[in-house]
């Protein structure tokens, strides 16, 4: 459906449950009683996407009815003034908010979600946490903690126990911090209480994000009690995920924009692209809902989407954002206006991906492709590229290093993941070529890392802990085509380094 102009005039609608009825017909409404519905899934990490995603699939669910038991409570592990204020700001509005999404055609379409039921802010208040896990009516418990939460060694993929968060839970169950702590310890009131496990429903963009989730748990568990660990690893189920949506950060312009659209007074808006997928396994432990009757795709290939969506849309993302920093461009689709841009991106994807990328029976990784660069190009979205390019130090070697690590044992040709190298060193300057300001956020560099680049090693990035085990500053190939690409890229330009990674055979 497509919003009606006219909802921009209409005089705004505070939004809550008593305003529901108040809200203009263009606008989705939930078509269910919110009263009668009771939680079943409790969600770790409530930011944009899984507003704009997982909830979305539960609200769909929601109106199928016989739902009513799989409402979801939101969890925020943050503290500080804005993360408080985001919490307040849901739960003054019942946890409602609206999802306006843009197709690439301009059309959009408006929803309001009612599927979050209460978000919990758990450094205020984690016995209520605790006890909202710990409840036997609770089936799932999902997260979106980003691809660097689940802290797993990039080396050895052991879970880091050292980490002062993990020490702190460890030395106080009863008021953990992470994630971890808090599923860990609901476990155990649930074990001592004669109640069955949940599923650990991992929703960030990682390869086999289950068993990195059950990784994570269960080494916490073990680090606590091993015959706990054993009774999580029988009750506890870790389905394999892929999810996919573009749900840009939302701003002061873009709440005016779509509350004018809507009608509404929200305070917490989410806006996402058309497209949106969720590929998962069907390891449901406690049970779910019936997402099959409303979009998502239960497959026990799981991991090759992931491999398709990791390496080519999620790299791709990353392979963007560095050098289209560096050439002055601060929105996605308002660089893919760059022709270097696009044919650079298209040379990655089928020069260095897609020859080694096995994707899901039925799928064409050509159309997958095509379907990339036209998602990039939606003008109606307005993702910012330092919202993709933040934290590359944890995301860059998750959906780039299996690529390079191919390249290099193959011999196949580095110009175009140099490039990125390269930019993503200028990127962690904090400025672009042009001396453009770029707030950097890199919260899994170490001190080490820090001191490196510090330094005046040119090849300081190649050393950094996430690249490590590919040990690129000690392939003397892929050292020279890095050079080759940095001196460019300062003598000449990015976009003219683009136009020659983009040729290279």
């Amino acid at each position: 459906m497509s919003a009606s102009p006219a909802s921009a005039n209409k005089a705004s609608v505070p939004l809550s449950n008593l305003t529901l009825a108040s809200v203009g017909g263009s606008v989705r409404t939930p078509n269910y009683d919110r009263a009668k519905v009771s939680p079943g899934i409790v969600h770790i990490g409530v930011g944009n996407f899984f507003r704009a995603h997982e909830a979305l699939y539960v609200e769909k669910c929601l109106e199928l009815g016989g739902h009513d038991s799989w409402g979801i409570i939101g969890v925020g592990l943050g503290d500080g003034p804005d993360k408080r204020a985001k919490v307040d700001a849901v739960n003054s509005q019942n946890g409602l908010y609206t999802l306006t999404e843009f197709s690439p055609d301009g059309s959009t379409s408006i929803w309001v979600i009612g599927a979050m039921l209460e978000f919990l802010h758990a450094p205020a208040s984690p016995e209520q946490v605790l006890s909202r896990l710990a409840d036997q009516n609770t089936k799932i418990v999902s997260l979106t903690i980003t691809e660097g939460g689940y802290n797993l060694d990039e080396a050895t993929k052991e879970f880091i126990l050292s980490e002062s968060g993990v020490q702190h839970d460890l030395a106080n169950p009863k008021s953990p911090r992470t994630a971890f702590g808090f599923i860990v310890e609901a476990l155990a009131m649930r074990r001592a209480a004669g109640i069955g496990g949940f599923t650990v429903l991992s929703c960030d963009n990682l390869r086999s994000n289950g068993k990195v989730a059950r990784t994570a748990v269960v080494a916490f568990a073990r680090a606590r009690d091993p015959e706990l660990a054993k009774w999580i690893e029988a009750n506890v189920s870790f389905p394999n995920s892929m999810v996919d949506r573009i749900a840009p950060s939302v701003g002061p312009a873009e709440v005016a924009k779509v509350n004018a659209l809507s009608g509404i007074d929200d305070g917490t808006p989410v806006i996402g692209e058309a497209f949106s997928q969720w590929v998962v396994e069907d390891h449901f432990i406690a049970g779910r809902p019936s997402f099959e009757k409303v979009g998502v795709e239960i497959r026990d290939d799981v991991e090759n989407f992931e491999a398709m969506k990791g390496r080519l849309l999620n790299a791709s993302h990353m392979m963007l954002s560095y050098p289209a920093l560096m050439c002055g461009f601060r929105i996605v689709d308002e660089a893919l206006r760059e022709r270097a841009i696009v044919e650079y991106l298209l040379a990655f994807l089928e020069k260095d991906v897609i020859p080694i990328v096995e994707g899901p029976t039925g799928v064409s990784l050509d159309e997958y492709k095509r379907n990339i660069i036209a998602r990039f190009e939606n003008p109606a979205i307005g993702d910012q590229l330092l919202r993709i390019a933040n934290n590359g130090a944890a995301k860059l070697p998750i959906f780039l290093s299996k690529t390079l690590g191919e390249l290099l044992n193959r011999g196949g040709s580095f110009e175009r993941v140099a490039l990125c190298l390269a930019s993503f060193d200028q990127y962690l300057k904090g400025v672009d070529l042009k001396g453009g300001a770029l707030a950097v956020d890199e919260p899994h560099l170490t001190e080490s890392d820090k001191a490196l680049l510090s330094s005046d090693d040119p090849h300081a990035v190649l050393k950094l802990s996430p690249f490590e085990t590919l040990r690129l500053w000690d392939n003397d190939k892929f050292v020279s085509v890095f050079n080759r690409c940095a001196t460019r890229l300062k003598a000449e330009g990015a976009v003219a380094a683009l136009t020659q990674a983009a040729q290279a055979a």
